[in-house]
């Protein structure tokens, strides 16, 4: 029956009045129970701060005695003229005799030149040797570890008249010296020291209460030299405690004097109190439990269906409750109503945005790996296949850069309502940026699959209009098939963005179908990359140079830097194989940055009229630093920076112009030499030589190998080679095989060349080889 009674209404409302009067009344007990705690800790913290106060005369008094009888032995002219002299004996017997008279442990001699008079050990003698800087910085009396023990110290100096030593006391802070403090204070307490040394905890030197724990630390680290008590449990029981610091000499340690009084104690005289207001409290709760018997219940009906809705509810079903009247429980009927359709309407929200993108509506990547899951495993050998196509959209991020992440995010969207509506039946998913997929179950053969395909692009293609910008977007596509073969979804989507970098290398705006070979590609290009990280650790690149020959000179004007790569088991790897790698990945910033190092330290070794050009990745002048690289190298080669020349080409200025020009006017006001490389292969090369002063344009070995060939190359020469001079820039033509080219350069007005007609690139000793031969005159070329 009782367990009946305790299922009531009516039971549960009685004992819940019942609880929340025993509450509030034990609170007002619990109060004054805390009063009284905090009227005892005040008056216990006075007590130990006053205890405090009397260690601190104790501590200062012996501090000045010992002080004062070590200045008065520092002062002694024959001590002191035994120190300055060496004579050892004659200082030693002059501190033992101090030590006997004030009565003191250890007495020490530390001498200017870092030798020790009276350490026992080499410890001791190192620990003393490690106070004099504090003791130069005026710390004279603290608390410091001599051998294994932390001791009271005490210091003065000896001058004669320059600093030539220290004599230096050293007091052991022992159970003697806390009892002498007990014993001076009117109430019983347990006095100690505790020190803490860089990077550990507190430590015990004094006293009978155990060793602090990590608790008890962060309680002494909270209340360090605060005016009340705290508690902690370092005897058998808890106490009420006081820290205060104590001066040390290494500027890392601390020293604190704890002094502890058993709260049982401090307690004791509020006993007779304490229990009076128990009792009250008792009789008090009486009185409760027999009032809140006496309770009425509310009808209990509306309360009961409430439970059965909430039950249902919890149970997955949606459950409402039938509102009748007006008071409390209506209220609370009609909320629990609300409440059910908000929950259930963001719980069909919470569950569209798990599996959908918050932009465009599609379908996001988790959606995508369950639906092709099952796609999957729909899949039977019997010719159902199924085409997953990679959509990634070509230049999005110049839109964004240019236009704006609004204007971005709205082509994003037409672009899914496009891809949607040339895709129906299919599955369109957007895995995030401007990367969509589509998949095509049942998709037949290649022809069917490629002719889809070209109309995901035209639909793409299609001009829009965003915020008065008419935009023509463009996209590869990178396809993967499954057909009968066991396949997973990330194996197929891999396969799929293969595919989609191949798209992309193959001039973007196409679509390319996953082949076994760009696995084995993909493959290759990893290993050349973990290769490359190998070679920068390993120095296995070396730098080549091939000579530009100055036709007004007519010797060697300067050497162009190429970066060579002996790989260890490849042999000799082609810069073109992992150049573009290095800079896909920016391990073109380390490398170039070697190589620059290494080139100006080169060309230091040539006569100074011979200048380094190096060429600089576009990545490098993205990536901040490009001007701390350049400026380390000079200085640490000693190079002059009129020496060094850098090569850029113009897709340099294609991301960021602006930023580019600011790092060019930077290393130009270093003094180094801005070289334009290939020059009239782009759309722009005119725009950016108005846009920044170069010191040099080199013309591009295209023109040069059509010069003896195609009618009118002579005539862009010269036009280059007359643009040049009207920009006071200097011409040099690369890829010059031929005699009857560097004929037709030297009439033309060109004013160096470089190619196989004079040397092929070269290491560091034919280099030298081939200046000194430029030297001796056995190496001039004849040129005609």
């Amino acid at each position: 029956m009782l367990a009946l009674h305790f299922r009531s209404l009516r039971t549960r409302l009685s004992v819940l009045y019942a609880a929340m009067f025993t509450a509030a009344m034990l609170s007002i007990c619990g109060a004054l129970y805390v009063a009284i705690e905090s009227i005892a800790s005040v008056q216990v913290g006075r007590e130990l701060v006053s205890s405090g106060a009397i260690y601190d005369k104790l501590w200062q008094q012996r501090s000045d005695q010992l002080q004062q009888a070590a200045m008065l032995l520092a002062r002694d002219f024959g001590f002191r003229a035994a120190v300055a002299t060496g004579d050892r004996a004659t200082a030693v017997s002059a501190l033992n005799n101090l030590k006997s008279r004030v009565n003191v442990g250890q007495a020490y001699l530390v001498n200017f030149d870092g030798s020790v008079t009276g350490a026992t050990s080499p410890k001791v003698e190192a620990q003393l040797k490690a106070l004099w800087s504090p003791l130069d910085a005026g710390k004279l009396v603290g608390v410091a570890t001599i051998g294994d023990k932390a001791k009271q110290v005490v210091a003065a100096p000896i001058l004669a008249p320059n600093l030539i030593g220290w004599i230096v006391f050293a007091v052991d802070l022992d159970a003697r010296q806390m009892r002498s403090l007990e014993g001076m204070s009117p109430i019983q307490i347990d006095a100690g020291v505790i020190v803490r040394h860089e990077g550990g905890g507190w430590q015990r030197v004094a006293g009978n209460f155990r060793q602090p724990d990590r608790e008890s630390a962060n309680a002494i680290d909270g209340h360090l030299d605060a005016k009340s008590s705290f508690e902690l449990q370092l005897t058998p029981e808890t106490s009420f405690s006081i820290a205060k610091s104590l001066p040390t000499l290494a500027d890392h340690d601390r020293a604190a004097l704890l002094l502890l009084y058993p709260k049982s104690e401090a307690l004791a005289p509020y006993r007779p109190v304490q229990a009076v207001v128990a009792l009250l409290a008792l009789l008090g709760l009486a009185l409760v439990i027999l009032a809140s018997w006496r309770t009425a219940a509310r009808i209990t009906k509306p309360l009961a269906l409430l439970d059965e809705a909430v039950g249902k509810f919890a149970g997955g079903a949606r459950s409402e409750v039938r509102v009748e009247g007006a008071d409390e429980l209506a209220r609370l009927a009609t909320s629990f109503n609300d409440m059910v359709r908000q929950i259930d309407e963001r719980e069909r929200h919470i569950a569209h945005l798990a599996f959908n993108d918050v932009l465009t509506g599609l379908p996001n990547r988790s959606m995508f790996q369950k639906q092709v899951e099952q796609y999957l495993a729909m899949i039977r050998p019997d010719g159902h296949r199924l085409a997953l196509l990679c959509i990634d959209l070509d230049n999005f991020k110049a839109v964004n850069d240019t236009l704006g992440h609004p204007v971005g995010d709205t082509m994003l969207v037409q672009i899914a309502e496009r891809l949607s509506a040339a895709a129906p039946g299919c599955f369109v998913g957007r895995l995030g940026g401007d990367e969509f997929v589509v998949v095509q179950m049942d998709s037949g053969g290649r022809k069917e699959i490629d002719s889809f395909a070209r109309s995901i692009i035209e639909a793409i293609q299609e001009p829009m209009t965003i915020d008065g910008h008419e935009i023509i977007p463009g996209a590869s596509i990178g396809i993967a098939v499954a057909g009968g073969e066991e396949t997973d979804v990330d194996t197929l989507l891999r396969n799929a963005d293969l595919a989609l970098y191949r798209a992309k290398d193959d001039g973007r705006g196409t679509f390319c179908y996953y082949e076994a070979h760009l696995n084995e590609r993909a493959q290759a290009r990893r290993q050349i990359e973990t290769d490359l990280r190998k070679a920068i650790e390993n120095g296995e690149f070396e730098l080549y140079f091939q000579p530009l020959f100055d036709l007004k000179a007519n010797r060697i004007g300067s050497f162009e830097a190429l970066i060579r790569w002996h790989h260890p088991q490849r042999g000799m790897v082609s810069p073109l194989d992992f150049i573009p790698i290095a800079e896909d990945s920016g391990l073109i910033v380390p490398i170039g940055a070697w190589a620059m190092r290494e080139a100006c330290y080169q060309a230091t070794l040539w006569p100074e009229h011979i200048r380094v050009a190096v060429n600089v990745s576009s990545v490098q002048f993205h990536r901040k630093g490009l001007h701390e690289v350049v400026l380390q190298a000079l200085s640490q080669s000693g190079l002059e920076p009129s020496r060094l020349e850098i090569e850029i080409t113009e897709s340099i200025f294609l991301d960021s112009g602006e930023e580019t020009l600011r790092v060019l006017h930077s290393l130009r006001s270093l003094g180094v030499r801005i070289a334009l490389d290939d020059f009239g292969t782009g759309y722009s090369s005119l725009s950016y030589l108005q846009a920044f002063p170069f010191d040099k344009i080199k013309i591009d070995r295209s023109f040069i190998q059509d010069l003896m060939t195609r009618p009118g190359a002579t005539a862009v020469v010269r036009a280059i080679t007359d643009l040049a001079a009207a920009l006071q820039m200097e011409t040099t033509a690369e890829g010059v095989e031929e005699t009857e080219q560097l004929a037709v350069l030297r009439e033309q007005g060109c004013t160096s060349v470089q190619g196989f007609l004079f040397s092929r690139p070269v290491n560091v000793a034919a280099v030298l080889k081939m200046l000194e031969a430029e030297k001796d005159g056995s190496g001039k070329r004849a040129v005609a």
